[in-house]
């Protein structure tokens, strides 16, 4: 296999197995895909994934990224679990209401649109800054340094895929169970998903706040 070829698919595989990894944006993806239909769940998709197109790209073209400073770590657990909480909670005050008045419900990030909140996802997510530091930085580095910067882009894009794939079967995750549950154990489904973005969110919070004092 060519170095292009090589660098594509071990980039393809680890994207794979990033997205396959539970996460916010995944437990997003299905919740919003269970919500309101596939359709929902691809604009989450094209949000996260394309701003993880950004920073990989940004990457192949030889711009690197330091590893982040303890500040700016804990800056972004707390901006990012607090971010978490909010959309956490409002979901859950969503099927309160809906419990009561089936037409009530309202979107889960306010005044974001799926997609922002996909992007936003993925921004105040301290894991992925450093997962861009350190792997991703070096996988593209690797990739500039062996095929130039057309096999870094390429690279960029094979693991954007890799992502991309593995959160297309999130959506579809949140298809099978609208498809297949009944409302009352959707309803519990969704439930269950904001209780652990819940519990992530406020897993972040509590990180930045205890490393800040």
């Amino acid at each position: 296999m060519n170095v292009l070829g090589d660098q594509a698919a071990q980039a393809f595989v680890l994207g794979a197995a990033l997205g396959a990894a539970p996460g916010p944006v995944q437990l997003m993806i299905v919740n919003e895909t269970a919500r309101h239909g596939i359709g929902q769940g691809f604009r989450v998709m094209i949000g996260a994934n394309g701003t993880l197109f950004i920073v990989l790209a940004t990457l192949a073209l030889g711009f690197s990224t330091a590893d982040p400073s303890p500040g700016i770590v804990r800056g972004l657990r707390i901006v990012g679990g607090l971010f978490l909480v909010s959309l956490a909670i409002r979901e859950l005050r969503s099927l309160r209401r809906a419990s009561t008045n089936p037409t009530s419900e309202t979107p889960v990030g306010g005044r974001l649109g799926a997609t922002a909140r996909g992007a936003a996802l993925v921004i105040l997510n301290p894991g992925a800054w450093t997962f861009f530091a350190t792997t991703a930085a070096a996988v593209m580095a690797r990739a500039n340094a062996e095929g130039g910067r057309e096999t870094a882009l390429f690279t960029a894009v094979a693991m954007t895929l890799g992502v991309s794939l593995t959160d297309l079967g999130s959506a579809l995750v949140g298809t099978g169970s609208r498809a297949l549950l009944g409302e009352r154990a959707l309803t519990w489904v969704r439930t269950g998903l904001s209780v652990v973005l819940l519990g992530i969110g406020a897993g972040f919070t509590i990180q930045g706040l205890l490393r800040a004092s």
